[in-house]
């Protein structure tokens, strides 16, 4: 639970360094800066096995049993031969939206719920963008313990972050 504790403050952090408007008028426009911002700062997370932070695009049934594609992950690619499966060498799991409603939150937290499942990431994040709803009330049980729920907007020119840890 430490490394979770030292990412989310990483995550943190990152979110407040988000401070330009336009970055919080999209949900890809958004994405691709957290890239940025969490790319800068991951070594500090001390996960093991040099992971990457990317937006994932890959997962298919026959590969992972799933077919979803979460906007950002950390992990091993399992293609670099240190893992013996697929669902090793995965830390992090992220949904982002912008303005969530109650129906995409829940359908976001049953992607993390399957992504937990099937891949055994240990930690997964909703992020609620240009919003102070963290959403956390409709996050499934199963996966409560260990899903973080942010909300993160810019007040004054100031990014705030409401962060509810599992």
């Amino acid at each position: 639970m430490a490394k979770d504790k030292r990412f989310l403050t990483l995550l943190q952090n990152a979110l407040e360094s988000i401070q330009d408007p336009r970055f919080f008028e999209t949900e890809r426009g958004f994405q691709g800066e957290l890239l940025v911002q969490l790319g800068k700062r991951l070594k500090q997370a001390g996960f093991p096995g040099d992971p990457l932070v990317e937006q994932e695009y890959q997962k298919t049934i026959p590969s992972h049993g799933i077919n979803i594609r979460p906007d950002i992950i950390i992990h091993v690619p399992f293609g670099r031969g240190h893992a013996k499966r697929r669902d090793e060498g995965n830390f992090v799991a992220m949904e982002l939206k912008l303005r969530s409603t109650e129906n995409d939150a829940r359908r976001d937290f049953a992607s993390l719920e399957q992504m937990h499942a099937a891949l055994r990431y240990p930690l997964t994040v909703f992020i609620n963008i240009d919003s102070d709803k963290t959403h956390s009330g409709l996050c499934p049980r199963s996966i409560a313990g260990q899903t973080a729920c942010i909300a993160v907007r810019l007040e004054d020119g100031n990014p705030v972050v409401r962060l509810q840890e599992p």
